[in-house]
């Protein structure tokens, strides 16, 4: 991925994935119905969470080498916040 081993770097990236994965399901997992009408595949917060769970492989990635790791770091600290505004909006 980038070789960049940055805190503030990380953040953005774990802030960015979601919303791009979010994106894509949103507009282009679509299901055709028999009267003609498209509607999303998944309902929203099922589309939350899948967004969500898009951050577990850059993650990995950065923190597999051992040299990444503030990047890493940033990453999962958004996919905190992330999850806790989730369960916050959701209950």
């Amino acid at each position: 991925m980038f070789k960049k081993d940055n805190f503030i770097f990380g953040a953005l990236l774990g802030a960015v994935i979601p919303m791009v994965i979010y994106l894509i399901l949103e507009n282009f997992v679509t299901i055709t119905l028999n009267t003609g009408k498209t509607e999303p595949r998944f309902d929203q917060p099922t589309m939350l969470v899948l967004a969500l769970v898009g951050n577990i492989l850059p993650f990995r990635q950065y923190m597999q080498k051992g040299y990444y790791e503030k990047t890493g770091k940033g990453i999962l600290l958004m996919t905190f916040v992330y999850a806790v505004v989730y369960v916050y909006l959701k209950f």
